[in-house]
């Protein structure tokens, strides 16, 4: 009886220390889980400013594509560029 006593204690610890295993590895399977769901959801975030600023940037393309004066605009403003005849002055935009 004592044997048998022995085999079913062993059978407990086994089992015991299974069930701890399980768990830790659930665990730390679950917490895995969580990172990479808060990391899609950062990446979703990214992705929808991103499309939100090819969306402007689209839009501002066609407008120039079939606006001349907004063309003539970005060109002075950005290029610096003027008319026949012009005079453009440069200022520095200091520290």
């Amino acid at each position: 009886m004592n044997a048998r006593r022995a085999i079913i204690a062993l059978y407990l610890v086994l089992l015991t220390a299974f069930g701890v295993g399980t768990g830790v590895l659930f665990l730390e399977a679950r917490a895995e889980f969580t990172a990479l769901k808060e990391k899609q959801a950062q990446i979703q975030r990214e992705l929808a400013a991103a499309q939100a600023r090819l969306a402007e940037q689209d839009r501002f393309l066609q407008r120039l594509r079939a606006d001349p004066v907004l063309v003539e605009k970005v060109i002075r403003e950005r290029l610096g560029y003027g008319r026949p005849g012009e005079v453009v002055f440069r200022f520095d935009k200091g520290p």
